[in-house]
């Protein structure tokens, strides 16, 4: 809806949008400048700073002798972003943003002047992604905040930003950056595509925007990254990808991705290759551990006796001796034991969480060993298996893993080794047929995307000189052949 020449139906239509009356927020200040023309500004309170409205669009009006046939309203405004803007319902959307909306008698559209000034949280130290090397700067809820400290990084006109509101209720608005002499055209294009095909009343923030957007649904494994550190980000846009960072949410979503991305550390290439590597490693090795160790220990114990050390039989046998449950049960029962030690050490405050965590974790479990409800080799594969999955840098990717395991488990409990075998047959078919926006979960598994290493191996950083294939970059090549120059000069073969 434009606006009406008359400054009076153009107030009534603010107020009975806005409830004025009932809503004591929105303040509506009606004045005259020296030529008499009648203007009124709209904006609500605790959102926009007063003082400039005060000093810099009040009194710059009424204080205005412009001689001009036309009063010029976005001229006579000294404030530093002003925008002229026809549509009073997009008027009305920018005050709920924290802006204030100016409107002169007999004009066809507004001044949008942005003054938010509500309280935000400051920049602090991530808390899902701790790093030794790296930046300790972490996103904030305030999306114009998160935009600046990534622009911090990535010093280039390239970058682009565009936004996107999603949510009827909400207007919850999300940013799409993008480096555009990169990013694939196509890619871009299917991720506003998706964006601007949202629809519901309140989307509170990127955990939503991430389910609505993804493209296995139905899948354990995420599809979509989610990280909280603006130099993880920027890594990832100068590789071809795309960040969407949402109001009100401290975090960035990456796509596409791969199941290598979800294991990567967020130092990333900060730590030498060989470390690098090893890391990897570690984490491959706790990703497969934390799915089979339990059920695996499980089908040994019930269906394979014959590959257990005599000895070590013995042992499991005499420890289960007194347990009155199955070793399914058993094993079904400690899990969920720690899942309630995890999710209460995670809802409970601070202070308290980590006593928690020691009190269920060691003082129960020996309780329970003592007591004899469970066998002390069960308790040792459960705490194992915890400690492997706390290794998973990715948290969804790590709460998948806690739900697969008990599929294993049961696999494991009555089918033995040939479940376990039906099971991991099952998730690599699930995996190669998930996509993240056109690109495999396995992408990293192939030479052609591997470029910069896998799961398991990452080059040298003077080695990385191509951005995946799969990405379909506009330009493959990320640095020269040579990149160390200075080691060519001196004869140093690299």
């Amino acid at each position: 809806m434009d606006f009406d020449i008359n400054i009076s139906k153009n107030i009534s239509y603010i107020k009975d949008k806005f409830c004025y009356g009932k809503n004591s927020d929105i303040i509506i200040r009606e004045f005259e400048n020296k030529k008499g023309v009648k203007c009124f500004l709209a904006y609500i309170d605790g959102m926009a700073n007063t003082i400039g409205i005060n000093d810099f669009i009040i009194r710059a009006i009424m204080s205005n002798v412009d001689e001009k046939e036309h009063f010029d309203l976005l001229g006579a405004i000294q404030y530093n972003n002003v925008k002229a803007e026809t549509s009073i319902d997009r008027a009305a959307a920018s005050i709920l943003m924290g802006d204030t909306l100016v409107y002169a008698d007999g004009g066809e559209k507004c001044a949008v002047v942005e003054t938010k000034a509500f309280d935000k949280r400051s920049v602090s130290s991530p808390d899902t992604e701790s790093v030794i090397k790296g930046s300790h700067e972490g996103y904030t809820e305030s999306i114009r905040t998160s935009i600046t400290l990534l622009r911090r990084i990535i010093k280039s006109p390239k970058l682009c930003t565009e936004f996107v509101s999603v949510g009827k209720i909400n207007d919850c608005k999300c940013a799409i950056m993008y480096l555009d002499d990169l990013t694939s055209d196509e890619l871009v294009n299917k991720v506003k595509f998706r964006l601007n095909n949202i629809k519901g009343d309140f989307i509170s923030g990127a955990g939503m925007v991430e389910q609505l957007i993804e493209d296995s649904t139905w899948s354990l494994f995420p599809s979509i990254l989610s990280t909280e550190r603006p130099d993880r980000t920027a890594e990832y846009l100068a590789a071809g990808r795309i960040a969407v960072i949402c109001d009100n949410t401290p975090f960035a979503l990456i796509m596409p991705i791969s199941l290598a991305v979800l294991l990567d550390s967020p130092e990333g290439n900060q730590q030498r290759w060989q470390s690098g590597t090893f890391s990897r490693i570690i984490r491959t090795f706790a990703f497969i551990l934390s799915i089979l160790l339990s059920g695996i220990f499980l089908a040994l114990t019930c269906f394979h006796h014959e590959l257990i050390p005599s000895q070590l039989l013995t042992i499991i046998a005499e420890t289960r001796r007194q347990i009155p449950f199955s070793a399914m049960a058993e094993y079904i029962v400690m899990e969920i034991f720690f899942e309630l030690v995890r999710e209460a050490g995670l809802r409970v405050p601070n202070a308290i969480g980590s006593a928690i965590g020691v009190v269920g974790g060691l003082i129960l479990g020996q309780a329970a060993v003592e007591a004899g409800i469970v066998s002390p080799v069960t308790l040792i594969i459960v705490a194992i298996s915890g400690i492997a999955n706390a290794v998973i840098p990715d948290y969804e990717l790590s709460s998948g893993i806690r739900v697969l395991k008990f599929g294993f488990i049961i696999l494991g409990g009555t089918l033995g080794f040939l479940g376990i075998g039906a099971g991991i047959i099952l998730v690599l078919t699930m995996l190669a047929k998930q996509s993240s926006f056109g690109v495999s979960m396995l992408s990293s598994t192939t030479k052609q995307n591997s470029v910069n290493g896998n799961m398991v191996y990452q080059r040298p950083i003077w080695k990385q000189e191509l951005r995946a294939f799969s990405l379909k970059p506009k330009s493959l090549r990320q640095q020269p052949q040579i990149s160390r120059l200075w080691a060519a000069m001196e004869g140093d073969n690299e």
